[in-house]
């Protein structure tokens, strides 16, 4: 009885010592933390980047050595830039745009802070030239709708906020919706948008008897032809209250035979009055042989079985 009182005690404390250690880095901390970082990228000086000594980078899930990737390709952060942040985890997010050469390419970035240094970086980029989910072709892509429709940053009053479980919640009907063919489950706005790069993928006439309340046009709630088995590994990695804005990283798994790739994202929404508003998608199609999305506990999905692709 005593052992067993004493190891509840001890896992106790480890797990308050490790939601306190988070919350060390508010606000103000996270947004100094994501600047220097991004500065140092965009510098090529990892050693200005404040990183932990076991600090760690990917990008489209391939581990990228300091001053290699990004360190050498990002020029400047880009035309449409948005912060968003949650001191619960001591995670930072960016999503928008950032220079590589003369073209601008659409990110998404996780930056985790713990021990006052940056210690995980997790980029999402697209290129105009990326390939399409079959391999061939071009990726969905348009930098110019992006920057007319991803919303400014704001401050949403406090008595018209949502909790953060809430918020994951609401999100997760999206995925819900997409797994089960079923619209219906999504809690979203009529008329809500969804962007993939910029590019629309809304605002199609619906197919006759699908329609879901929005005088026959797909919004968000409606879902194509995905081919998706399962919206595996939902990493809510910033649920930002102040905003009401929630980045989540997932992987669409294919359905057994399916020649499209497997997509890995990260998809930004905007909630209003309990229900989504917009998404904005920062994604890549990932080849077969890839681990995605390389970060632990999922570090070992790969190879991967022929029907899951």
């Amino acid at each position: 009885m005593n052992k067993t009182c004493t190891a509840l005690s001890l896992l106790s404390s480890l797990l308050f010592s490790a939601s306190t250690l988070a919350q060390d880095c508010n606000r103000e901390c996270l947004t100094s933390h994501l600047n220097t970082y991004l500065d140092a990228v965009a510098a090529h000086e990892p050693a200005k980047g404040n990183l932990w000594a076991g600090f760690r980078q990917t990008e489209n899930s391939v581990v990228i050595p300091e001053g290699q990737g990004a360190w050498e390709n990002v020029t400047g952060l880009g035309s449409i830039q948005r912060r968003y942040l949650d001191p619960v985890q001591g995670q930072a997010g960016y999503y928008g745009t950032v220079k590589m050469g003369e073209e601008e390419a659409v990110v998404a970035i996780r930056v985790k802070v713990q021990w006052d240094q940056v210690t995980e970086a997790e980029w999402f980029i697209s290129r105009k030239s990326d390939v399409g989910v079959n391999g061939t072709g071009n990726t969905p892509f348009d930098i110019e709708t992006l920057r007319a429709t991803l919303p400014e940053q704001r401050v949403v009053p406090q008595g018209e906020r949502m909790q953060r479980e809430a918020l994951q919640a609401v999100v997760n009907t999206y995925f819900d919706g997409i797994t089960s063919h079923n619209g219906l489950i999504v809690k979203g706005h009529p008329g809500c948008s969804r962007y993939e790069n910029g590019f629309p993928t809304f605002n199609s006439p619906m197919r006759e008897g699908m329609d879901i309340g929005n005088e026959g046009k797909t919004d968000c709630r409606t879902q194509a032809d995905f081919g998706v088995a399962i919206v595996a590994i939902r990493d809510f990695y910033v649920i930002d209250e102040e905003s009401q804005t929630v980045m989540v990283s997932a992987v669409f798994r294919r359905e057994a035979g399916e020649e499209r790739r497997r997509n890995h994202f990260t998809e930004v929404f905007h909630l209003d009055t309990g229900k989504i508003r917009d998404i904005h998608a920062a994604f890549y199609y990932a080849p077969e042989d890839r681990p995605v999305p390389n970060w632990p506990p999922y570090d070992g999905l790969f190879p991967l079985p022929a029907a899951y692709r």
